[in-house]
């Protein structure tokens, strides 16, 4: 004769029982062999990949000067492609564009000469600040990281009801 039991006097979380019941015949299982020839083939696989040149790899592995240059362009061709994009849809001519465009080369010399004359700025106040500049910036930002990682650890708790 089979005992039933009442709702309430059920285990609260069966799923865990069935996960250690799945894990324990699970690591009563033999390890598998790999093959022979797998190591081999793996490590001709790294050392080809450590071969490739640096414009064959992933982003991350591109020299820092390639890769702000290569964020510079698209994001300089995405905003001319934005910019053309939106002239012609609100209905202005192509050679309108292009000479608006022209006259806008002009504005950019303005822009560098003031950038440059800012950065001059900056490089004397930050030569004339010393070090306490550098360590009250080290201080803020990573005080700035700290209160991130606490933010996000909290909320990681609170969203998995860990507190």
């Amino acid at each position: 004769m089979k005992i039933i039991r009442h709702p309430l006097f059920m285990r609260p979380t069966p799923e865990s029982e069935l996960e250690q019941a799945i894990d324990r015949e699970l690591r009563r299982l033999p390890d598998r062999r790999a093959p022979e020839t797998l190591l081999p083939r793996v490590l001709q696989a790294i050392a080809e990949r450590q071969r490739l040149p640096w414009w064959r790899k992933s982003f991350a592995y591109w020299p820092w000067p390639a890769r702000v240059l290569f964020l510079a362009g698209t994001s300089g061709l995405a905003a001319f492609l934005v910019y053309f994009t939106w002239g012609l849809t609100s209905g202005v001519s192509l050679g309108s564009l292009t000479d608006e465009l022209g006259q806008l080369s002009g504005r950019f010399e303005l822009v560098r000469g003031l950038g440059g004359t800012l950065g001059g700025a900056v490089l004397t106040l930050v030569r004339s600040a010393g070090p306490w500049l550098l360590w009250g910036t080290v201080g803020v930002l990573g005080a700035c990281y700290l209160t991130t990682m606490a933010l996000g650890t909290f909320c990681w708790r609170l969203a998995s009801q860990r507190i």
